[in-house]
């Protein structure tokens, strides 16, 4: 039984939407992870402009403390933004065709079980544009309040 042409293009038409469905999403979740480092500096600045500007001359231990947590935080968010974006990269070359002995069904957005899990987001976290972006801010954070003290 052969599939005759309108049949062949319209599963390639749908197929391609499918893959501009990922593509849409893997794009947000990449302006989603650029988005956590701007707010992640901006306010860790900010709460570093008010621990060196107190009236009193003596900065307030608190706003580090926080500015630790603010970075912490933004950055495991920003690793989960990286952790699905992986998903879905890997979801978009299964549904591709680009990798061998796997499919999807049309339309289906669910990341593929072999990537996702704990082990994905340790990858993630570790990884150079999150592990290293926050690790390095969070020494620099360090190192200006231990300066500061002295």
């Amino acid at each position: 039984m052969a599939i005759d042409i309108d049949e062949q293009k319209d599963m390639l038409a749908s197929k391609e939407a499918h893959l501009g469905y990922i593509q849409n999403v893997i794009t947000r979740m990449g302006q989603n992870s650029f988005q956590c480092k701007t707010w992640c500096i901006t306010l860790v600045s900010a709460l570093l402009v008010i621990y060196l500007e107190q009236p009193n001359g003596k900065p307030h231990p608190e706003c580090t403390y926080i500015a630790g947590a603010v970075i912490v935080l933004f950055g495991l968010l920003d690793t989960y933004y990286l952790y699905l974006e992986r998903g879905y990269r890997y979801l978009y070359n299964v549904a591709a065709d680009l990798t061998p002995n796997e499919s999807v069904q049309p339309y289906d957005m669910k990341i593929p079980q072999s990537h996702t899990g704990l082990r994905q987001y340790g990858k993630a976290l570790i990884s150079v544009t999150t592990g290293l972006f926050y690790l390095v801010t969070l020494l620099l954070l360090l190192a200006l309040t231990f300066f500061i003290k002295l």
